[in-house]
């Protein structure tokens, strides 16, 4: 299946600290990898296929409306932390030809390291908070997301706490 983002552009930019004149091409690759790692390894690969076949079929989720719940009130909160926390070292550095730059402005200076990771840190815990109420949610609503306790011998399972 093609890399389907289960975030969009605008609530990304609009609940995060990402300026509105970032480029997706720079985040894309980030979202694709906090989605398969992160998000992935909470929902279990069987639930996650789903709902990424769902949105390919349906991308407003208007015939889904459970998957669609579940990706306004739980995912997306949890992708925009996972995405916030990975895309911080991707902003501070860029593969040029000469090799790895820092970028900087005449008006700005890039944070120092240190103060990138002490966010980092930050921005994890509260991914990791979101992370929680979408595992407790689908825990509680089994009935309506089966795929969540749906075990195969390839991808991974859930992350149950």
């Amino acid at each position: 299946m093609a890399d389907v983002l289960l975030i969009t552009e605008s609530y990304l930019k609009e609940m995060s600290v990402i300026n509105d004149n970032v480029d997706m091409k720079i985040l894309k690759p980030t979202i694709i990898m906090v989605q398969d790692i992160y998000l992935q390894k909470i929902l279990g690969t069987p639930l996650y296929e789903d709902i990424k076949t769902k949105i390919t079929s349906d991308p407003t989720l208007v015939t889904y409306p459970n998957e669609k719940a579940l990706l306004d009130t739980y995912i997306s909160k949890a992708l925009v932390w996972y995405i916030k926390m990975e895309a911080t070292m991707e902003f501070k550095f860029r593969y040029m030809n000469k090799g790895v730059m820092t970028k900087s402005s005449e008006n700005s200076q890039p944070a120092d390291t240190g103060d990138l990771k002490m966010l980092m840190d930050k921005w994890r815990q509260n991914a990791e908070m979101y992370a929680q109420l979408l595992t407790d949610y689908l825990r509680f609503n089994v009935a309506t997301f089966p795929k969540y306790y749906e075990y195969t011998n390839t991808g991974m399972i859930p992350t149950i706490k």
